[in-house]
């Protein structure tokens, strides 16, 4: 897979930083206090200072015992995804997640996703000083359109000249069909690190199966890093890349996500997300996708 010189910068700067503070004495992200702006306060192990998920991609944090989460995410062609999380124990969590397009807007008919998104989550490791957090966890939400077969596109009848028959949309590329746009990230495994630098920051890193196969597809492991920068006390940059190694046929050049974070409230967040940056293998225009996500 070939990956552009700027994507090869920006992957050697983010595992340079990585490794330098890896080296050091690792220090905890956050001092022993809380700190905000005005009326929000952010507690040190609140959800802000430790996502759970950047973008598309989780982190090694996940919800304490007896804890919920919902969350709402508004994407392209009128799409909506809710997700609902629970937190069984400080090393256990769960959750589904549900939606479709045309949801919002002025179209007479909501296209479902097939079947429900599951998340399920177990924290192996506790972050120390010096080691990361890791966990082990099983995601089958893919994020995007989900594309039918092939048979929904019947080839044109040039036999009468009748009005062709109703279809769905096309998909985002020639050969994306009976799939997300996105894949899901399937059964992975991440290690995440809080550091205090310049800015505090959480660096991650992870490997993923995803089941998802469209049709003709092969599936193979594929390895993301993402990173969390609050450059102010409510307001953090996100940034994620997926080396899409289960997907280069299409993504050849990887997936990069960036995005914002603000936390209006406590534990209340408002995300404004660019989604693949990078454009598709087939060359043509970038395709940057604009979303925005609720999560409380």
């Amino acid at each position: 897979m070939k990956i552009d010189r700027t994507v090869k910068s920006l992957l050697f700067a983010l595992g340079a930083q990585y490794f330098i503070m890896a080296s050091a004495n690792g220090q905890p992200q956050f001092s022993d206090r809380t700190y905000g702006s005005g009326n929000v306060v952010i507690e040190e192990e609140s959800y802000f200072t430790k996502p759970i998920q950047i973008i598309d991609m989780p982190t090694a944090s996940i919800l304490r015992g007896g804890s919920f989460r919902a969350g709402v995410r508004i994407y392209e062609q009128g799409g909506l995804l809710a997700s609902l999380s629970a937190g069984v124990s400080n090393k256990v969590m769960f959750g589904v997640s549900f939606g479709g397009l045309d949801i919002i807007g002025d179209a007479q008919k909501i296209t479902w996703n097939p079947m429900p998104g599951v998340h399920f989550i177990y924290r192996v490791t506790e972050e120390s000083m010096k080691l990361p957090a890791i966990v082990l966890g099983f995601d089958s939400q893919g994020y995007g359109p989900h594309y039918p077969t092939s048979s929904s596109f019947p080839p044109p009848d040039t036999t009468c000249d009748c009005a062709p028959p109703a279809t769905p949309d096309p998909p985002y590329h020639k050969d994306m069909f009976d799939r997300y746009q996105f894949k899901s990230r399937g059964f992975y495994c991440v290690v995440s690190k809080g550091y205090a630098t310049f800015v505090n920051a959480g660096l991650h890193a992870g490997i993923s199966y995803s089941l998802d196969k469209g049709e003709g597809e092969e599936t193979t492991p594929t390895i993301f890093m993402a990173g969390d920068f609050h450059v102010v006390s409510d307001l953090a940059f996100l940034v994620e890349y997926d080396f899409a190694l289960n997907d280069s046929k299409i993504y050849s050049r990887g997936i990069l996500n960036v995005g914002v974070r603000w936390a209006f409230g406590r534990n209340m967040f408002f995300d404004f997300d660019l989604q693949n940056s990078l454009g598709t293998a087939d060359g043509g225009k970038t395709d940057v996708r604009r979303i925005i996500k609720l999560t409380y």
